[in-house]
């Protein structure tokens, strides 16, 4: 009898936890490759979006087929999601030049900027009871594509012209 009444306690603890319990349901896509992790950032309400208060949750999870899915139970409440394909697995959103980011992001409710941080209006959600389904698309800042591109024209442009004098020159010398 002793040992009935605690456990009789445990179980109704765990039950009205459970009852109260939210759950986050992410499914990311957009994935370039299956290299890295899915890394995912759960911040609650504007505090923990504008970084007034700690992260709720953090998460790595894999990559398969250039999809990822994390579940989480979280407390009722706004919360907002920032997740990165962290490639190089540092487990950090890697961002050298100007703070742009070089890895692929996106934010809960399809909310996306190129510079800075969306409204938190954007990406705020709520988490009741039961699930709250969320959809990230992958993307890169415009900015860092539009780098990339430059820089490789620049390669091509630069053998081209290298192309053009050794012919030119082979020229010269016949």
């Amino acid at each position: 009898m002793k040992q009935l009444i605690p456990t009789a306690l445990l179980f109704g603890a765990l039950s009205a936890t459970d009852a109260t319990a939210g759950q986050i349901d992410l499914k990311m896509s957009g994935f370039a490759s299956d290299d890295g992790m899915a890394r995912i950032v759960v911040m609650e309400g504007r505090d923990g979006y504008s970084g007034a208060t700690p992260v709720a949750l953090v998460a790595s999870v894999p990559i398969r087929d250039g999809e990822a899915a994390w579940s989480g139970e979280v407390p009722p409440g706004t919360y907002a999601i920032i997740a990165h394909h962290d490639r190089n697995g540092n487990g950090a959103l890697d961002r050298p030049l100007f703070q742009l980011p070089l890895e692929p992001y996106g934010y809960s409710n399809g909310a996306w900027t190129s510079a800075g941080l969306p409204s938190f209006e954007e990406v705020a959600f709520e988490v009741g009871e039961g699930a709250s389904p969320q959809r990230i698309v992958m993307r890169s800042n415009a900015f860092i594509t539009l780098a990339k591109i430059i820089a490789t024209a620049a390669v091509a442009l630069t053998g081209l012209l290298l192309l053009v004098s050794f012919r030119r020159r082979a020229m010269w010398a016949a």
